[in-house]
């Protein structure tokens, strides 16, 4: 298959910075509070089924900046193992409770499936409920290889740029993931992998994915004549020749920075599937659902998104 190659850029990245001895301590502090909050909240749901499992190492910095990096103060910070594991237990554990806020019983899922994985930074901790299948897949060969070197017990696949993904049977998974995914997947391709998900999706599962929210601190960065073409047009993209791209997209990670305006979201991603919630946040999360599924209608979910 053939697909458009991925910009080139020129951006060399800088090796992280010292962070303050106050941040690594309250650094510490929230791996500690997130972790026992993930495993409480699975001993409460799942029993027996719980099971602690080491959470693996945090990778190399040159693939942090590739997948979670808005600049090279947010790269000093990510790089840190503390706030790495927090922010993957956080995740996890509020994406968790959005599903429960719409009656979904997370002891009937069965199979997860997470596009855009990267280092599976939010996928290894679901390791922790026994005898859930967990596949990852992501564009990024040297992710895919990382992960299937150092986080085992879960099934890593390489995709393309386009669909098809690695799964020729349909209705396999209970749920997706993809976090920080189609802020970076080019407007014209974004239907196509809407109705690829829909079709490796059961009838009736869901999916989670998250979109650039307007308390996203990636605003601050856009110039005068870029908010323009976002206001004329609904639409704006970045790539990595652009002085206002994420670090993530310069050093090469992504390739893209995707900003759209909530109607135009609504319109593209509900007409592939069931749109249960648009919740606000840094980046907005969509709840939606493979159609027939008999869904019924349910009150908002409070407070702003986690992702």
């Amino acid at each position: 298959m053939q697909t458009q190659a991925l910009p080139v850029s020129s951006f060399e990245l800088q090796p992280p910075g010292q962070i303050s001895l106050i941040e690594r301590l309250l650094y510490r502090l929230g791996h500690r509070q997130q972790r026992q909050r993930w495993h409480r909240y699975l001993q409460q749901r799942f029993g027996q089924d719980f099971r602690a499992v080491d959470p693996g190492p945090v990778p190399p910095v040159k693939l942090i900046a590739k997948t979670s990096a808005m600049d090279q103060a947010g790269l000093n910070r990510q790089a840190n193992s503390d706030l790495y594991f927090a922010g993957g237990y956080h995740i996890a554990a509020n994406w968790f409770a959005i599903l429960e806020h719409f009656s979904i019983n997370p002891r009937t899922i069965g199979s997860i499936l997470e596009l855009g994985c990267g280092t599976a930074r939010n996928l290894r901790h679901f390791r922790c409920i026994e005898g859930l299948r967990l596949v990852g897949s992501d564009v990024n060969p040297e992710m895919i290889d990382w992960c299937q070197q150092h986080v085992p017990g879960i099934e890593f696949y390489i995709n393309e740029l386009q669909p098809p993904l690695a799964f020729a049977q349909p209705d396999s998974f209970d749920l997706v993931f993809a976090l920080s995914v189609f802020t970076h997947i080019p407007l014209e391709w974004q239907q196509s992998w809407l109705e690829e998900i829909r079709r490796v999706l059961r009838p009736g599962g869901i999916f989670l994915c998250t979109v650039v929210g307007k308390r996203h601190p990636h605003w601050n960065y856009l110039t005068g004549e870029e908010r323009a073409e976002y206001e004329r047009t609904g639409r704006l993209t970045l790539t990595s020749s652009s002085p206002s791209a994420s670090l993530s997209t310069q050093v090469g990670g992504s390739g893209w920075d995707i900003f759209q305006k909530r109607s135009e979201v609504i319109s593209v991603f509900g007409s592939v599937f069931d749109l249960i919630d648009y919740i606000p946040g840094a980046q907005d999360v969509l709840v939606l659902a493979k159609p027939g599924g008999g869904w019924l209608p349910h009150t908002p979910y409070p407070g702003l998104a986690i992702g």
